[in-house]
């Protein structure tokens, strides 16, 4: 019994060496590079210490991708979580049955971002696009704008592109939660009478809470790292608007060529998501707690 331990973590030892190798050290590479200003083009480095970061707490364009950041988390967790629970729920017996249905809410996670950012950005081209053409058959001229290009709309609309594309993924998590439920649970309720709605209160939702916490926890670290939607449909325009953490990183590393600057802004990045993943698992444990 003893050597038990000793023998799980010599197991265990070659996935952790992976683990390290490919995980972690690039992390702790990447924080330690933040401390330097340096380029791709000049080898040579020079020590800034928290220079970088100093620079970032007075940088106008990181705030407004922390605000983006934050808009995205929470209109992702509105627009994705709860109708992908309603999906799940809904339709569940449906998808259970045809696996047409289940791959039809899937597909559009199967379709390559690239290909799904170049669609919908012609969806909203303001002169030949299908969005606005719509709004001008139903009469609804004033409606129309050009959405991409619109500091106020570019946001919103690279968001509800990602909800299009991803409620069906996270309908498929919440689903199979939905399935781990024992029928017997359900079948007791409607014995004593529980409609519809007072099941879903009294007993899907509390017994789905934790999947529901994880799922939540995908949606947060996400959006914390979105980036191939926004550059591809407005490369974090204009002027910014629709900038984010991952889009500023790579602008910082690619464009303006200030390696130790975007390694700085990736390590904000990888604070962020530790934080949310604390807290999603401090919920969790709490959960864990009172059940």
């Amino acid at each position: 019994m003893r050597h038990r331990p000793l023998t799980a973590w010599l197991l265990a030892l070659p996935a952790l060496a992976v683990f390290a190798f490919y995980i972690t050290w690039p992390l702790i590479h990447t924080v330690v590079l933040s401390a330097y200003s340096w380029s791709a083009l000049n080898p040579a480095r020079t020590f800034e210490g928290l220079g970088n970061y100093i620079e970032l707490a007075r940088d106008p364009v990181l705030r407004t991708a922390l605000i983006n950041n934050g808009l995205w988390i929470v209109l992702s967790l509105a627009f994705q979580l709860p109708p992908a629970m309603l999906l799940a729920v809904g339709i569940g017996s449906a998808l259970r049955r045809h696996r047409i249905v289940r791959t039809v809410y899937f597909s559009p996670l199967v379709i390559p971002a690239v290909a799904v950012g170049l669609i919908w950005t012609l969806f909203y081209d303001p002169n030949f696009g299908a969005l606005n053409a719509l709004l001008e058959a139903l009469g609804l001229d004033s409606w129309t704008a050009g959405w991409l290009g619109d500091v106020r709309l570019a946001t919103p609309c690279v968001i509800a592109v990602s909800c299009w594309r991803y409620t069906g993924f996270h309908m498929m998590i919440l689903l199979a939660g939905l399935q781990a439920i024992p029928d017997d649970i359900y079948e007791a309720a409607l014995i004593d009478g529980a409609n519809t709605w007072r099941t879903f209160w009294a007993i899907t939702l509390p017994l789905m809470k934790r999947v529901v916490l994880v799922d939540a926890l995908l949606i947060t670290v996400g959006s914390v790292k979105i980036f191939d939607l926004i550059w591809v449909m407005t490369g974090g325009g204009p002027n910014h608007a629709s900038e984010v953490l991952a889009t500023y990183m790579y602008r910082a590393a690619f464009s303006d060529d200030r390696m130790g600057y975007s390694a700085a802004i990736a390590t904000v990045m990888l604070v962020l998501t530790l934080i949310a993943t604390v807290i999603y698992l401090r919920l969790t444990r709490t959960e864990e707690a009172e059940a």
